[in-house]
């Protein structure tokens, strides 16, 4: 999805860094009812919801087993469904600059 919408930079241990196009949409205002007829704002970030919505639904760990201890003492696993990887906008930054080395004519 990411080499779909813009250019990967980086993957590293902290995510995928990735330059998206000035031209994507990056926040949307959701205006929400309440119960009580008024309205509410909610910001959505639109690279982090489609990222996390494909994650889940294409990586989700469907044979997740966690132990549970019974009153009794009887232990048995129970199975879930499990999805640990979320994205999200980090920094203030609007690119990143990798240099290839720190002397000049040099590289890595």
């Amino acid at each position: 999805l990411v080499e779909r919408i813009g250019r990967p930079l980086e993957l590293d241990t902290d995510g995928i860094w990735c330059m998206l196009p000035s031209s994507f949409p990056e926040n949307y205002d959701l205006v929400l009812r309440t119960g009580d007829g008024g309205t509410r704002k909610l910001q959505l970030s639109y690279p982090c919801a489609m990222l996390n919505a494909d994650v889940h639904a294409n990586y989700s760990n469907h044979q997740y087993q966690t132990l549970h201890r019974g009153e009794d003492g009887a232990s048995q696993y129970v199975v879930s469904s499990e999805c640990s990887i979320f994205f999200e906008v980090d920094g203030p930054y609007r690119c990143m600059v990798l240099p290839a080395s720190t002397e000049e004519g040099k590289l890595l």
